[in-house]
């Protein structure tokens, strides 16, 4: 999961490696350059994050077609619907 990971963080490597690769004075610590496709990854996550699963105009406007009259729900087959839906998805 991509909220899971830090990119922020250095990555220490493990002891064998860095004993081969450093030179004196130098961290023992890799950096780590994201890729682009990461990025824009990240970037469609946090677009996500800011967005509602629900569109509030559309809720807004169905009620008041409900509170005037001009739309109505039959009840029956509505409960039947629900149950189908959430009979299938168990």
């Amino acid at each position: 999961m991509i909220g899971k990971v830090s990119h922020s963080q250095p990555m220490v490597l493990p002891p064998e490696v860095t004993n081969k690769t450093t030179k004196s004075g130098t961290s023992n610590v890799a950096q780590v350059e994201l890729s682009s496709a990461l990025k824009s990854l990240q970037s469609a996550k946090t677009s996500m994050d800011k967005t509602s699963d629900v569109d509030m105009n559309k809720v807004a406007e169905m009620k008041a077609l409900l509170g005037s009259g001009k739309v109505s729900v039959n009840l029956d087959n509505l409960a039947g619907s629900m149950l189908d839906f959430y009979q299938d998805n168990e």
